[in-house]
Protein backbone atom coordinates (compact mmCIF):
# COMPACT_ATOMS: atom_id res chain seq x y z
CA UNK A 1 0.00 0.00 0.00
CA UNK A 2 2.80 2.38 0.96
CA UNK A 3 4.67 1.41 -2.23
CA UNK A 4 1.57 2.08 -4.39
CA UNK A 5 1.02 5.47 -2.74
CA UNK A 6 4.66 6.43 -3.28
CA UNK A 7 4.48 5.31 -6.90
CA UNK A 8 1.34 7.39 -7.44
CA UNK A 9 2.93 10.45 -5.84
CA UNK A 10 6.03 10.03 -7.96
CA UNK A 11 3.92 9.71 -11.14
CA UNK A 12 2.01 12.86 -10.26
CA UNK A 13 5.26 14.74 -9.66
CA UNK A 14 6.73 13.56 -12.97
CA UNK A 15 3.56 14.55 -14.84
CA UNK A 16 3.48 17.92 -13.09
CA UNK A 17 7.13 18.53 -13.94
CA UNK A 18 6.56 17.65 -17.63
CA UNK A 19 3.50 19.89 -17.77
CA UNK A 20 5.47 22.73 -16.24
CA UNK A 21 8.22 22.35 -18.85
CA UNK A 22 5.67 22.12 -21.67
CA UNK A 23 3.59 25.07 -20.47
CA UNK A 24 5.57 27.91 -22.11
CA UNK A 25 5.75 26.01 -25.42
CA UNK A 26 1.98 25.50 -25.40
CA UNK A 27 1.40 29.14 -24.49
CA UNK A 28 3.72 30.26 -27.29
CA UNK A 29 1.85 28.06 -29.77
CA UNK A 30 -1.62 29.40 -28.93
CA UNK A 31 -0.26 32.95 -28.88
CA UNK A 32 1.07 32.44 -32.41
CA UNK A 33 -2.25 30.99 -33.58
CA UNK A 34 -4.01 34.02 -32.14
CA UNK A 35 -1.63 36.33 -34.01
CA UNK A 36 -2.51 34.49 -37.24
CA UNK A 37 -6.18 34.30 -36.33
CA UNK A 38 -7.04 37.41 -38.32
CA UNK A 39 -6.87 35.38 -41.52
CA UNK A 40 -7.66 31.94 -40.04
CA UNK A 41 -11.05 32.72 -38.50
CA UNK A 42 -13.91 34.00 -40.61
CA UNK A 43 -15.65 35.89 -37.82
CA UNK A 44 -14.09 38.15 -35.21
CA UNK A 45 -16.29 36.56 -32.52
CA UNK A 46 -14.54 33.24 -33.16
CA UNK A 47 -11.18 35.01 -32.91
CA UNK A 48 -12.31 36.58 -29.65
CA UNK A 49 -13.47 33.28 -28.21
CA UNK A 50 -10.20 31.62 -29.18
CA UNK A 51 -8.27 34.23 -27.23
CA UNK A 52 -10.58 33.92 -24.23
CA UNK A 53 -10.33 30.12 -24.07
CA UNK A 54 -6.84 29.30 -25.25
CA UNK A 55 -4.71 32.36 -24.47
CA UNK A 56 -6.41 34.11 -21.57
CA UNK A 57 -7.19 30.99 -19.50
CA UNK A 58 -3.66 29.50 -19.52
CA UNK A 59 -2.31 33.06 -19.36
CA UNK A 60 -3.87 33.41 -15.91
CA UNK A 61 -0.90 31.41 -14.62
CA UNK A 62 1.45 34.26 -15.56
CA UNK A 63 -1.00 37.17 -15.33
CA UNK A 64 -0.06 38.37 -11.85
CA UNK A 65 3.65 38.00 -12.49
CA UNK A 66 3.44 39.88 -15.78
CA UNK A 67 1.54 42.77 -14.22
CA UNK A 68 3.87 42.80 -11.21
CA UNK A 69 6.94 43.04 -13.45
CA UNK A 70 5.57 45.86 -15.61
CA UNK A 71 3.30 47.99 -13.45
CA UNK A 72 6.14 50.32 -12.43
CA UNK A 73 6.92 51.08 -16.07
CA UNK A 74 5.67 54.58 -17.07
CA UNK A 75 4.03 53.16 -20.22
CA UNK A 76 2.03 50.66 -18.17
CA UNK A 77 0.98 53.34 -15.68
CA UNK A 78 -0.10 55.72 -18.45
CA UNK A 79 -1.98 52.89 -20.16
CA UNK A 80 -3.68 51.87 -16.89
CA UNK A 81 -4.73 55.48 -16.21
CA UNK A 82 -6.23 55.79 -19.70
CA UNK A 83 -8.11 52.48 -19.48
CA UNK A 84 -9.32 53.13 -15.94
CA UNK A 85 -10.67 56.57 -16.81
CA UNK A 86 -12.55 55.32 -19.85
CA UNK A 87 -14.05 52.49 -17.81
CA UNK A 88 -15.12 54.99 -15.14
CA UNK A 89 -16.66 57.15 -17.86
CA UNK A 90 -19.04 54.29 -18.49
CA UNK A 91 -20.88 55.29 -15.30
CA UNK A 92 -22.06 58.56 -16.85
CA UNK A 93 -22.93 57.01 -20.19
CA UNK A 94 -26.49 57.50 -21.34
CA UNK A 95 -28.09 55.11 -20.80
CA UNK A 96 -26.04 53.33 -18.14
CA UNK A 97 -26.08 49.68 -19.16
CA UNK A 98 -24.18 47.24 -16.96
CA UNK A 99 -23.86 44.53 -19.60
CA UNK A 100 -21.81 46.49 -22.19
CA UNK A 101 -19.83 48.08 -19.36
CA UNK A 102 -19.02 44.59 -18.09
CA UNK A 103 -17.95 43.65 -21.63
CA UNK A 104 -15.57 46.61 -21.78
CA UNK A 105 -14.15 45.64 -18.39
CA UNK A 106 -13.64 42.07 -19.61
CA UNK A 107 -11.88 43.28 -22.76
CA UNK A 108 -9.63 45.52 -20.65
CA UNK A 109 -8.65 42.51 -18.53
CA UNK A 110 -8.01 40.53 -21.73
CA UNK A 111 -5.75 43.31 -22.98
CA UNK A 112 -3.78 43.26 -19.73
CA UNK A 113 -3.54 39.49 -20.10
CA UNK A 114 -2.26 39.90 -23.66
CA UNK A 115 0.45 42.23 -22.37
CA UNK A 116 1.32 39.90 -19.48
CA UNK A 117 1.57 36.84 -21.76
CA UNK A 118 3.74 38.77 -24.24
CA UNK A 119 6.01 39.82 -21.38
CA UNK A 120 6.25 36.27 -20.08
CA UNK A 121 7.07 34.72 -23.46
CA UNK A 122 9.75 37.30 -24.29
CA UNK A 123 11.36 36.89 -20.89
CA UNK A 124 11.12 33.11 -21.06
CA UNK A 125 12.82 32.70 -24.44
CA UNK A 126 13.15 35.74 -26.65
CA UNK A 127 14.73 33.77 -29.49
CA UNK A 128 11.77 31.40 -29.72
CA UNK A 129 9.37 34.32 -29.46
CA UNK A 130 11.15 36.01 -32.36
CA UNK A 131 10.97 32.84 -34.42
CA UNK A 132 7.26 32.61 -33.72
CA UNK A 133 6.84 36.18 -34.97
CA UNK A 134 8.86 35.35 -38.09
CA UNK A 135 6.62 32.39 -38.80
CA UNK A 136 3.52 34.55 -38.28
CA UNK A 137 4.87 37.14 -40.73
CA UNK A 138 5.48 34.50 -43.40
CA UNK A 139 2.05 32.94 -42.83
CA UNK A 140 0.49 36.41 -43.07
CA UNK A 141 2.33 36.97 -46.36
CA UNK A 142 1.01 33.72 -47.78
CA UNK A 143 -2.50 34.55 -46.55
CA UNK A 144 -2.42 38.02 -48.15
CA UNK A 145 -1.07 36.63 -51.45
CA UNK A 146 -3.68 33.86 -51.47
CA UNK A 147 -6.42 36.42 -50.77
CA UNK A 148 -5.21 38.54 -53.71
CA UNK A 149 -5.05 35.60 -56.12
CA UNK A 150 -8.41 34.07 -55.18
CA UNK A 151 -10.22 37.39 -55.20
CA UNK A 152 -8.97 38.47 -58.62
CA UNK A 153 -9.57 35.01 -60.01
CA UNK A 154 -13.28 35.79 -59.59
CA UNK A 155 -13.28 39.58 -60.07
CA UNK A 156 -11.93 41.93 -62.75
CA UNK A 157 -8.29 42.81 -62.17
CA UNK A 158 -7.00 45.30 -61.12
CA UNK A 159 -9.70 47.95 -60.75
CA UNK A 160 -12.12 45.99 -58.56
CA UNK A 161 -11.55 46.96 -54.96
CA UNK A 162 -10.07 44.04 -53.05
CA UNK A 163 -12.10 42.45 -50.25
CA UNK A 164 -10.16 40.88 -47.40
CA UNK A 165 -10.83 37.36 -46.18
CA UNK A 166 -10.74 36.61 -42.47
CA UNK A 167 -12.10 37.80 -39.15
CA UNK A 168 -11.90 41.54 -39.82
CA UNK A 169 -14.85 43.48 -41.18
CA UNK A 170 -13.39 45.55 -44.03
CA UNK A 171 -10.34 45.85 -46.27
CA UNK A 172 -9.02 48.92 -44.42
CA UNK A 173 -8.71 46.89 -41.23
CA UNK A 174 -6.89 44.14 -43.14
CA UNK A 175 -4.51 46.67 -44.65
CA UNK A 176 -3.80 48.13 -41.20
CA UNK A 177 -3.11 44.68 -39.77
CA UNK A 178 -0.86 43.72 -42.69
CA UNK A 179 0.97 47.03 -42.24
CA UNK A 180 2.10 45.88 -38.79
CA UNK A 181 3.27 42.57 -40.25
CA UNK A 182 5.14 44.55 -42.92
CA UNK A 183 7.11 46.39 -40.23
CA UNK A 184 7.92 43.13 -38.47
CA UNK A 185 9.01 41.69 -41.83
CA UNK A 186 11.35 44.63 -42.40
CA UNK A 187 12.80 44.12 -38.95
CA UNK A 188 13.65 40.49 -39.68
CA UNK A 189 14.89 41.31 -43.19
CA UNK A 190 17.34 43.88 -41.85
CA UNK A 191 18.55 41.67 -39.01
CA UNK A 192 19.45 38.61 -41.05
CA UNK A 193 22.79 38.43 -42.86
CA UNK A 194 21.81 35.67 -45.27
CA UNK A 195 20.17 36.67 -48.54
CA UNK A 196 18.18 33.42 -48.62
CA UNK A 197 16.54 34.34 -45.32
CA UNK A 198 16.03 37.98 -46.28
CA UNK A 199 14.21 37.40 -49.56
CA UNK A 200 10.98 35.85 -48.11
CA UNK A 201 10.51 38.83 -45.78
CA UNK A 202 11.12 41.34 -48.57
CA UNK A 203 8.61 39.50 -50.75
CA UNK A 204 6.13 39.54 -47.87
CA UNK A 205 6.55 43.33 -47.58
CA UNK A 206 5.81 43.66 -51.29
CA UNK A 207 2.65 41.59 -50.88
CA UNK A 208 1.47 43.64 -47.89
CA UNK A 209 2.00 46.94 -49.71
CA UNK A 210 0.21 45.54 -52.77
CA UNK A 211 -2.69 44.43 -50.59
CA UNK A 212 -3.19 47.98 -49.32
CA UNK A 213 -2.92 49.31 -52.88
CA UNK A 214 -5.48 47.00 -54.44
CA UNK A 215 -7.66 47.39 -51.37
CA UNK A 216 -7.57 51.13 -52.08
CA UNK A 217 -6.70 51.71 -48.43
CA UNK A 218 -5.18 55.12 -48.91
CA UNK A 219 -4.28 55.89 -45.30
CA UNK A 220 -2.81 52.44 -44.70
CA UNK A 221 -0.78 52.56 -47.92
CA UNK A 222 0.72 56.00 -47.24
CA UNK A 223 1.29 55.19 -43.55
CA UNK A 224 2.99 51.94 -44.51
CA UNK A 225 5.42 53.69 -46.83
CA UNK A 226 6.16 56.44 -44.27
CA UNK A 227 6.78 53.92 -41.47
CA UNK A 228 8.90 51.66 -43.68
CA UNK A 229 11.10 54.55 -44.89
CA UNK A 230 11.49 55.78 -41.30
CA UNK A 231 12.38 52.25 -40.20
CA UNK A 232 15.08 51.88 -42.84
CA UNK A 233 16.46 55.34 -42.11
CA UNK A 234 16.70 54.66 -38.38
CA UNK A 235 17.97 51.09 -38.55
CA UNK A 236 20.60 51.35 -41.27
CA UNK A 237 23.72 53.48 -41.45
CA UNK A 238 24.81 51.78 -44.67
CA UNK A 239 22.60 50.54 -47.45
CA UNK A 240 19.60 52.64 -46.45
CA UNK A 241 19.48 54.21 -49.92
CA UNK A 242 19.20 50.74 -51.46
CA UNK A 243 16.25 49.75 -49.28
CA UNK A 244 14.49 53.09 -49.71
CA UNK A 245 14.96 52.71 -53.45
CA UNK A 246 13.39 49.25 -53.30
CA UNK A 247 10.39 50.58 -51.39
CA UNK A 248 10.06 53.46 -53.83
CA UNK A 249 10.31 51.00 -56.73
CA UNK A 250 7.48 48.85 -55.33
CA UNK A 251 5.25 51.88 -54.70
CA UNK A 252 6.17 53.43 -58.05
CA UNK A 253 5.49 50.22 -59.94
CA UNK A 254 2.03 49.97 -58.40
CA UNK A 255 1.29 53.58 -59.32
CA UNK A 256 2.55 53.28 -62.91
CA UNK A 257 1.35 49.78 -63.79
CA UNK A 258 -1.95 49.77 -61.89
CA UNK A 259 -3.12 53.41 -61.80
CA UNK A 260 -6.78 52.40 -61.77
CA UNK A 261 -6.77 51.64 -58.06
CA UNK A 262 -5.47 55.10 -57.23
CA UNK A 263 -7.90 56.76 -59.63
CA UNK A 264 -10.86 55.02 -58.01
CA UNK A 265 -9.55 55.84 -54.55
CA UNK A 266 -9.16 59.51 -55.49
CA UNK A 267 -12.61 59.59 -57.08
CA UNK A 268 -14.06 58.48 -53.75
CA UNK A 269 -12.44 61.52 -52.15
CA UNK A 270 -12.97 61.71 -48.42
CA UNK A 271 -16.48 60.34 -48.89
CA UNK A 272 -18.68 61.21 -45.96
CA UNK A 273 -15.84 61.37 -43.44
CA UNK A 274 -15.73 65.19 -43.20
CA UNK A 275 -19.47 65.26 -42.53
CA UNK A 276 -19.14 62.48 -39.96
CA UNK A 277 -16.28 64.28 -38.20
CA UNK A 278 -18.18 67.57 -38.18
CA UNK A 279 -21.25 65.89 -36.70
CA UNK A 280 -19.23 64.05 -34.04
CA UNK A 281 -17.31 67.23 -33.17
CA UNK A 282 -20.53 69.20 -32.69
CA UNK A 283 -21.95 66.39 -30.55
CA UNK A 284 -18.74 66.07 -28.53
CA UNK A 285 -18.85 69.76 -27.63
CA UNK A 286 -21.98 69.10 -25.58
CA UNK A 287 -19.82 67.16 -23.08
CA UNK A 288 -16.32 68.54 -23.71
CA UNK A 289 -14.66 67.87 -20.35
CA UNK A 290 -15.67 64.35 -19.31
CA UNK A 291 -17.17 63.07 -22.57
CA UNK A 292 -20.30 61.07 -23.21
CA UNK A 293 -19.00 57.90 -21.59
CA UNK A 294 -17.41 54.73 -22.89
CA UNK A 295 -20.58 52.76 -23.55
CA UNK A 296 -22.54 55.60 -25.12
CA UNK A 297 -23.03 54.99 -28.83
CA UNK A 298 -22.11 57.56 -31.45
CA UNK A 299 -24.85 58.26 -33.97
CA UNK A 300 -24.46 61.01 -36.57
CA UNK A 301 -26.27 61.83 -39.77
CA UNK A 302 -24.14 62.22 -42.89
CA UNK A 303 -25.85 62.49 -46.24
CA UNK A 304 -28.71 60.02 -46.23
CA UNK A 305 -26.98 57.61 -43.83
CA UNK A 306 -26.64 57.26 -40.07
CA UNK A 307 -23.13 56.34 -38.90
CA UNK A 308 -22.13 54.79 -35.58
CA UNK A 309 -18.40 54.87 -36.27
CA UNK A 310 -16.24 57.99 -36.17
CA UNK A 311 -13.42 56.91 -38.53
CA UNK A 312 -10.92 58.75 -36.35
CA UNK A 313 -9.54 57.28 -33.13
CA UNK A 314 -8.57 60.65 -31.63
CA UNK A 315 -12.04 62.11 -32.19
CA UNK A 316 -13.59 58.89 -30.88
CA UNK A 317 -11.58 59.16 -27.65
CA UNK A 318 -12.61 62.82 -27.33
CA UNK A 319 -16.28 61.93 -27.83
CA UNK A 320 -16.16 59.12 -25.26
CA UNK A 321 -13.79 60.63 -22.70
CA UNK A 322 -13.79 64.36 -23.36
CA UNK A 323 -10.71 66.50 -22.90
CA UNK A 324 -9.65 64.40 -19.92
CA UNK A 325 -9.75 61.16 -21.88
CA UNK A 326 -8.03 62.68 -24.92
CA UNK A 327 -5.25 64.17 -22.78
CA UNK A 328 -4.69 60.79 -21.09
CA UNK A 329 -4.58 59.12 -24.49
CA UNK A 330 -2.13 61.63 -25.95
CA UNK A 331 -0.02 61.35 -22.78
CA UNK A 332 0.07 57.57 -23.24
CA UNK A 333 1.21 57.99 -26.84
CA UNK A 334 3.87 60.52 -25.81
CA UNK A 335 5.26 58.27 -23.08
CA UNK A 336 5.23 55.26 -25.41
CA UNK A 337 7.01 57.18 -28.18
CA UNK A 338 9.64 58.45 -25.75
CA UNK A 339 10.43 55.03 -24.32
CA UNK A 340 10.36 53.40 -27.75
CA UNK A 341 12.88 56.02 -28.92
CA UNK A 342 15.10 55.46 -25.88
CA UNK A 343 14.94 51.72 -26.44
CA UNK A 344 15.84 52.23 -30.08
CA UNK A 345 18.83 54.40 -29.19
CA UNK A 346 20.08 51.88 -26.65
CA UNK A 347 19.53 48.71 -28.66
CA UNK A 348 19.55 49.95 -32.25
CA UNK A 349 16.02 48.54 -32.46
CA UNK A 350 13.33 50.92 -33.73
CA UNK A 351 10.58 48.42 -34.51
CA UNK A 352 8.21 49.58 -31.78
CA UNK A 353 8.88 53.24 -32.53
CA UNK A 354 7.95 52.77 -36.19
CA UNK A 355 4.91 50.67 -35.27
CA UNK A 356 3.73 53.58 -33.11
CA UNK A 357 4.42 55.95 -36.00
CA UNK A 358 2.31 53.72 -38.24
CA UNK A 359 -0.62 53.60 -35.84
CA UNK A 360 -0.65 57.36 -35.17
CA UNK A 361 -1.03 57.86 -38.92
CA UNK A 362 -3.69 55.21 -39.49
CA UNK A 363 -5.76 56.42 -36.52
CA UNK A 364 -6.37 59.68 -38.37
CA UNK A 365 -9.03 58.04 -40.54
CA UNK A 366 -9.86 54.79 -38.80
CA UNK A 367 -9.51 52.35 -35.87
CA UNK A 368 -12.25 54.02 -33.75
CA UNK A 369 -12.70 52.41 -30.33
CA UNK A 370 -9.45 51.04 -28.89
CA UNK A 371 -10.95 48.97 -26.06
CA UNK A 372 -12.66 46.49 -28.33
CA UNK A 373 -12.61 42.82 -29.26
CA UNK A 374 -9.60 41.59 -31.27
CA UNK A 375 -9.79 43.79 -34.34
CA UNK A 376 -7.01 45.64 -36.14
CA UNK A 377 -6.36 47.85 -33.09
CA UNK A 378 -4.93 44.88 -31.18
CA UNK A 379 -2.14 44.61 -33.75
CA UNK A 380 -1.88 48.35 -34.38
CA UNK A 381 -1.98 49.78 -30.87
CA UNK A 382 -1.79 47.14 -28.17
CA UNK A 383 0.90 44.90 -29.68
CA UNK A 384 3.52 47.71 -29.83
CA UNK A 385 2.80 48.55 -26.19
CA UNK A 386 3.05 44.88 -25.22
CA UNK A 387 6.36 44.49 -27.07
CA UNK A 388 7.76 47.67 -25.54
CA UNK A 389 6.87 46.53 -22.03
CA UNK A 390 8.31 43.08 -22.72
CA UNK A 391 11.57 44.27 -24.26
CA UNK A 392 12.04 47.16 -21.85
CA UNK A 393 10.70 45.48 -18.71
CA UNK A 394 11.69 46.45 -15.21
CA UNK A 395 13.18 43.03 -14.41
CA UNK A 396 16.08 41.31 -16.11
CA UNK A 397 15.69 37.80 -14.75
CA UNK A 398 13.89 35.17 -16.86
CA UNK A 399 10.34 34.40 -15.71
CA UNK A 400 9.27 31.13 -14.23
CA UNK A 401 5.92 29.43 -14.06
CA UNK A 402 4.49 30.18 -10.59
CA UNK A 403 4.33 27.26 -8.19
CA UNK A 404 1.00 26.34 -6.71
Amino acid sequence: MIFATGLLDNTVLIFSDKLKRAFPFLLLAVYGIFMCGYFIFQDYNDHYRFFARFVFVPGLVVFVGGVRDTWRHPVFQAMAAYMLYLLLSGFWSNPLDWYPLGQKLTISIYLLSFIAVTHYLVRWNQDLFERMLQLCVLIAGVAALTNLMLFYHEHPFPNTRLIGTGSLTNVNEFSNMYGVFALLAMRFALRTQRLLHRVPFLLAITVFISFAWFGQSRTAFVSMIIAQVAFVGLMLSKGRVLYVTKLAAVAGALVLIFPGSMEQALLRGQGLRPQIWAGVWDDAKSAPVAGHGLISEVSVEAGTHTFETVHNAYLQVFWHGGVIGLCLFLFLLTVAFRHAWWWGRQQGEYTVFCMLLFVTCTMMTGVDTLIERPRDQWMLFWLPLALLLAYQGTTSHPPTVPRH
